[in-house]
C-alpha cells in the first residue's frame, strides 16, 4: 500500500495539523538552527500558500534534560524560512487554543506548546485529551519521520481521527532510504554515536553478514566497555546513574557474539575541573573527569577501519560536537568520509539532526550520497523495521 502525500488532498481552506520534528541542539539555553527548520519550513510553506490554516506540533528535548524547552525560539526560526509569521502559543490542550484554531485565517500559522509537556504524548491509552483536540481538524500531515519509529501521541492518534498524509520531507526521507538494503550492501560500516543506544541495539543484526562491522562511540562504546570489566571512573557511575546499566547484560552478549566486528575506541577526550580538554588513553582508567569525546588515536583507528568499507553510515556525534573543543573526532570522521564519498570510494549515508548542524557550523564539504535528517528512525527504516507512524497512517 502506498501513504498518501499532500498531492492527494486540497488544503485550501481547511484546518491542517502538521507535526515536525524541529528538535535541535542547545548550547546556553539557546536554540541552534539546523537543517530540520528549513525542510519542515518547506511543507509549512506549501500549507500556507494553498492556502491551509495550519497549526503545527512539535517536541524539543525530553522532561529533565537541559535541553527540554519551550518552543518560543522555535517560532522565530520557522518565521525566517517560511517567510511567514509563525506565531507561537504556549498552550496545546488548554482551552485558549480552540479560540486560536477557530481565529485563523488562510495562510495562517501557529507553532502549539512542545508536547513532551503533557503526560498525554506517553500515553497511548487515555487519549480523550488528545482525541479532542484532533476533532478540530480536516487533515493530519506527518513531516516528522524521525520520530515515527516511536509510538507517541502526536504520531499515533491523530490518523486514528482524521485523515492523514506525509509532508514533504517524510516523503523525501522514505523514497531515498528505501534504495539502501543493508542486507545487499557491501562490507558495511555503521558509526553509532549519541545516547539513545535502545534503539540501536536491533542492529546488530547487521553484523550477521561477516563483512559488516560497527564503530561505535559515545553512550553505546561506554557500555561496551562496562561489560567488558572496564571501570571507567566518573563515566561508569554516570551510567549507571542515568540507568544505562539495565542494558549491560543485553550489551555484553552482543558483544561476545560480535567482538571481532566490533571496533571501539582507545582513547578519549575528557572535560577537567577547568572546563578544559585533556586527551588519555584506555590505559589510564578510571576517570575521574566525564568523556566529550573520543581522542586522536581512536579517529586514526577508525579511519583506517572505514576505508576498508564501500557503505558507511554514520548516526550520531562522536562527541559533544556543538561543543568546539570536543567536535574533533566528529569533525575529522565528517571530513573523511567526504573525501571518500567524493573520490567515489564509498556509497555514503548521514542520519540524525546533529550531524547536519555540526557539517554546517564547522563548514564541512557535502560530499555524502544521502544525509537524512533523521536519527532511530533512519536506522529502523533502513534495517527493514515498520515504523509504528507509518503503520498509523495506513489506518488513516
Amino acid at each position: 500500500m502506498k501513504l498518501k502525500t499532500l498531492n492527494d488532498v486540497d488544503v485550501k481552506g481547511k484546518k491542517v495539523l502538521i507535526r515536525v520534528d524541529i528538535n535541535s541542539p542547545v548550547v546556553n539555553g539557546l536554540i541552534e538552527d539546523n537543517p530540520r527548520f528549513e525542510q519542515s519550513a518547506k511543507t509549512i510553506s506549501y500549507l500556507v500558500d494553498k492556502g491551509a490554516k495550519v497549526v503545527i506540533i512539535a517536541h524539543q528535548g525530553r522532561k529533565g534534560d537541559n535541553d527540554f524547552l519551550p518552543l518560543e525560539q522555535h517560532a522565530k526560526i520557522l518565521t525566517k524560512y517560511c517567510g511567514k509569521k509563525i506565531r507561537y502559543i504556549d498552550e496545546l490542550f488548554e482551552d485558549k487554543v480552540s479560540g486560536e484554531i477557530n481565529k485563523l485565517k488562510m495562510g495562517d500559522g501557529i507553532l502549539l506548546k512542545n508536547v513532551r509537556e503533557y503526560n498525554e504524548e506517553k500515553d497511548l491509552i487515555n487519549t480523550e485529551k488528545y482525541e479532542q483536540f484532533c476533532k478540530q481538524f480536516d487533515l493530519y500531515v506527518n513531516d516528522a519521520f524521525s520520530v515515527s519509529h516511536r509510538k507517541q501521541g502526536s504520531i499515533m492518534i491523530p490518523p486514528r481521527i482524521i485523515p492523514g498524509v506525509i509532508g514533504l520531507g517524510f516523503e523525501k526521507e522514505i523514497n531515498a532510504l528505501s534504495k539502501l538494503d543493508l542486507n545487499k550492501s557491501s562490507r558495511t560500516a555503521l558509526l553509532i554515536g549519541g545516547v539513545k543506544i535502545k534503539d540501536y541495539l536491533p542492529l546488530f543484526n547487521m553484523l550477521s553478514k561477516k563483512d559488516n562491522i560497527i564503530i561505535a562511540s559515545g553512550v553505546l562504546a561506554n557500555l561496551i566497555l562496562m561489560a567488558k570489566g572496564i571501570d571507567l571512573g566518573f563515566e561508569s557511575k554516570w551510567l549507571k546513574d542515568n540507568k544505562y546499566d539495565k542494558l549491560l547484560s543485553e550489551v555484553k552478549k552482543l558483544y561476545e557474539k560480535y567482538k571481532k566486528q566490533i571496533v571501539l575506541p582507545v582513547d578519549f577526550g575528557l572535560i577537567d575541573k577547568k572546563k578544559k580538554r585533556v586527551d588519555l588513553t584506555i590505559s589510564q582508567v578510571p576517570f575521574k573527569y566525564k568523556i566529550m569525546d573520543i581522542g586522536p588515536a581512536s579517529v586514526e583507528l577508525y579511519k583506517k577501519e572505514l576505508a576498508k568499507c564501500k557503505t558507511i553510515i554514520m548516526k550520531g556525534p562522536l562527541g559533544f560536537s556543538e561543543i568546539e573543543e570536543f567536535s574533533y573526532a566528529t569533525r575529522e570522521i565528517l571530513s573523511f568520509i567526504s573525501k571518500l564519498s567524493k573520490e567515489g570510494k564509498i556509497f555514503s549515508i548521514l542520519g540524525g539532526g546533529h550531524l547536519s548542524t555540526t557539517m554546517e557550523k564547522y563548514k564541512i564539504e557535502d560530499n555524502f550520497n544521502y544525509i537524512s535528517l533523521s536519527g532511530g528512525a533512519f536506522l529502523e527504516y533502513i534495517s527493514g523495521k515498520e515504523l509504528p507512524g507509518i503503520k498509523a497512517l495506513y489506518r488513516s
